[in-house]
């Protein structure tokens, strides 16, 4: 009986989050998918329904090119963020007993520092005049600033890697702290010496935090446009970006929703190829 009288209770309490799903998530794709097969001209929008966008995405090379771009340069920066962050989060879970709390913290910190003044902050730090060439060039070791720290795909490498380590370190850590640690004891009662239980053992269980952090900072990477817009120069052009131009300056919305909705698509397979290979219960999203 009571089990009953609970079910309508649970139902309410689902209700705040299925509107919130509704309406900042499914409405929206909604209405993008919809808006992606408008046409522009000039200032006018046609509502007519076309496909014209997505014909200029296939015959047009600029656009595949500057997206196959966009996704190697996310994959690295994925692989980036998690050789930095897992290294740290298993420092911080399994080998630092004092101070735990204060470095977790110091790890967390940048979360809470603006976006923008983080990026103006590594403008500082990789450009003509930066910290790097001014620190070099005070040590004699140059006597011109280092051009090829800024506006290249460097940069924004480097950025976004600092940007995603933090997201790719709370799933990581949170997986690792969940681990039971009588196995690492049994794993050495069994003459299994700590490399050895780091690959049989942390890793297996460590893998939901690494995909769901994998997740993050890909999608992160991928989709950014204000950094490559800040550091990127010509060389840093993303798809993001392309997206963005349509909505901001070119005044094509539908082409910019065709595009924002390739990459989409392209991002959802990526990501469900991903969660093939494990699940993310128990990393920052199964909680």
């Amino acid at each position: 009986m009571k089990r009953r009288l609970s079910k309508p209770a649970e139902f309410i309490k689902g209700v705040p989050i299925a509107v919130w799903l509704l309406s900042l998530v499914a409405i929206p794709l909604i209405f993008t998918f919809i808006m992606s097969f408008y046409s522009s001209s000039g200032l006018v929008i046609d509502t007519t329904l076309t496909l014209k966008n997505y014909r200029l995405f296939f015959t047009d090379s600029l656009y595949p090119r500057i997206l196959f771009k966009s996704i190697r340069l996310a994959l690295a920066i994925s692989a980036l963020s998690i050789a930095a962050a897992f290294p740290l989060a298993y420092m911080v879970s399994f080998k630092i007993r004092r101070g735990r709390n204060l470095l977790f913290m110091l790890c967390i910190i940048p979360l809470w520092v603006s976006y923008l003044v983080r990026i103006i902050a590594w403008r500082t730090i990789l450009g003509n005049r930066g910290v790097i060439n001014s620190a070099l060039m005070a040590l004699g070791l140059i006597r011109e600033p280092l051009t090829f720290f800024l506006y290249n795909q460097f940069a924004i490498a480097i950025t976004l890697t600092y940007i995603c380590i933090p997201f790719v370190f709370i799933p990581v850590y949170t997986a690792l702290e969940k681990i039971p640690r009588n196995l690492l004891d049994a794993s050495n009662d069994l003459g299994a010496n700590e490399l050895r239980t780091f690959f049989n053992v942390i890793l297996p269980l460590g893998l939901p935090g690494l995909i769901t952090g994998f997740i993050f900072s890909f999608i992160i990477a991928l989709g950014d446009y204000i950094i490559p817009l800040q550091l990127g120069g010509t060389q840093g052009i993303m798809f993001g970006n392309l997206v963005w131009s349509q909505f901001g300056f070119a005044f094509n919305w539908p082409l910019g929703a065709a595009l924002g909705f390739i990459l989409f698509i392209i991002a959802v397979t990526i990501l469900g190829l991903t969660s093939r290979f494990g699940s993310t219960e128990g990393g920052f999203l199964g909680e």
